[in-house]
């Protein structure tokens, strides 16, 4: 494979000959993260839609930016109570279950991979009627039916896992209760035909320490994939401490599951732990520097080898009364936080498919991560993208190589607390453009995100 280099520089005008030395960082072919990327995408919930009284224009708005951001993976609440009725009986048309369908049909349309999460059947707002624990032979029917009513009778393909109880540690709190009912729950769904339509994923816990090696050491017959909830402190994302606390959990899964190797490793919730109020907001939430935070959590995640970064949360209209989206709520308008440049492009340059790639990095205040998309077409050149979270002060050089053989186009997106372009409804529009051949050059402000992408 023919190698070609550029170089990424702290020039003033985009790309440009590089004028300074700058830090050498090579992409090769052994530094692969994942092999089976996901994306980066987000919670979204439907809740708040109907409680709002979201219209269907309303909606549209929201649907365009999520069709924008080309939203690889969303993570989708659902509650028992939403359609059972008790004693057996459904209801299919509640308004609950008409909104969980209006984000359903956006994930559809787009090929979003959905993970569908119960969120439970033991607090006073999750519970169905007559259901009051997660091992209740009721609660692990009623689920396979919804399922098997959302899977073949509505025809969501988009659901590709589900997960029993959200942060099960604190939903349920005992282990061997929420163990019993993700056994019964996978026997019901093996028993209705759906074993191979989704797949089973856990543990979603917020305190891996404890559940994270019980669900690998008793369940890795059932769970098909493994998720975590993190919300890290300011301090640990910055000083790159997340990168190997991911990675030491990912490899007690590795080390411990046969089957490792062919499950998809995912953050089911990350944000910020500091100025948080778990589980409505964080004061933080409208500040520019929340999107280098976002940015640079999740580069280190995926350069753990997670294959999934979904963010706490799409937007404030999911959920009544909670401040910590990517956009805010309907009754503000709707109205864009600056983390939606950073993690929207993230969204839609690092799409599912991709080859992530962790080069090696010399200096502390810089965090790279590079991805190749394969084009499935022998005539058509793979895609690449590229991820610069510079944490320091002052611009950074670096010297970036990558094996790409064909010249590519590529664009440069930047997120900087001096510019950050966009259109006029808010979406990130390139600051420059070139032709990769054998050097060129391109800005990395001080504090900031720089994305460069060959993808349309």
């Amino acid at each position: 494979m023919q190698v070609k280099s550029f170089i990424l520089a702290a020039c003033a005008g985009g790309f440009a000959h590089a004028a300074v030395p700058a830090t050498p960082i090579s992409v090769a072919p052994d530094t692969i993260a994942c092999k089976h990327f996901i994306g980066f995408g987000a919670e979204w919930d439907s809740p708040g839609y109907v409680t709002q009284g979201v219209t269907d224009a309303e909606f549209a708005r929201v649907a365009a930016r999520v069709a924008w951001m080309r939203l690889p993976v969303a993570r989708v609440m659902m509650l028992t109570r939403w359609c059972y009725l008790g004693e057996g009986k459904f209801s299919w048309e509640t308004p609950a279950m008409k909104a969980l369908y209006r984000d359903l049909d956006v994930c559809q349309k787009l090929g979003t991979t959905v993970i569908l999460t119960d969120w439970g059947a033991e607090r006073d707002w999750t519970k169905p009627p007559s259901i009051t624990a997660v091992d209740q032979d009721e609660y692990a029917q009623a689920i396979g039916t919804y399922m098997e009513y959302l899977l073949r009778t509505k025809g969501y393909t988009c659901i590709r896992y589900f997960v029993l109880t959200n942060e099960p540690n604190g939903e349920v709190g005992d282990f061997g209760r929420w163990r019993r009912g993700v056994e019964k729950v996978a026997a019901v769904l093996t028993k209705r035909k759906l074993e191979h339509a989704v797949t089973f994923m856990g543990s979603d816990t917020y305190d891996p320490a404890l559940w994270h090696p019980q669900a690998v050491d008793q369940l890795h017959h059932i769970l098909g994939a493994y998720d975590i909830h993190h919300y890290a402190s300011a301090a640990e994302v910055r000083h790159g401490a997340l990168e190997p606390w991911w990675r030491g959990h990912w490899n007690y899964v590795r080390d411990h599951d046969p089957a490792a190797a062919g499950k998809p490793l995912m953050v089911g919730e990350a944000g910020l732990s500091d100025d948080s109020e778990p589980p409505r907001g964080n004061r933080q939430i409208g500040d520019y520097a929340y999107g280098v935070f976002m940015a640079d959590y999740a580069v280190q995640a995926a350069r753990a080898g997670s294959a999934a970064v979904s963010a706490w949360m799409l937007d404030d209209t999911s959920l009544d009364g909670f401040f910590w989206g990517l956009w805010d709520n309907k009754k503000n308008g709707f109205a864009l936080r600056p983390w939606f440049y950073p993690w929207s492009l993230l969204a839609r340059y690092f799409p599912t498919g991709a080859l992530t790639y962790a080069p090696p990095q010399t200096s502390g205040d810089l965090r790279v991560l590079a991805a190749r998309i394969p084009s499935g077409r022998p005539a058509t050149p793979d895609g690449w993208s590229v991820c610069l979270v510079n944490r320091a002060d002052n611009p950074c050089q670096v010297a970036l190589t990558l094996p790409a053989a064909p010249t590519l186009t590529l664009k440069r997106y930047v997120y900087s607390q001096a510019d950050s372009p966009h259109d006029a409804d808010g979406l990130p529009v390139p600051s420059a453009s070139m032709v990769l051949g054998s050097g060129a050059a391109v800005s990395c402000p001080a504090n900031s995100v720089v994305i460069l992408t060959s993808l349309p």
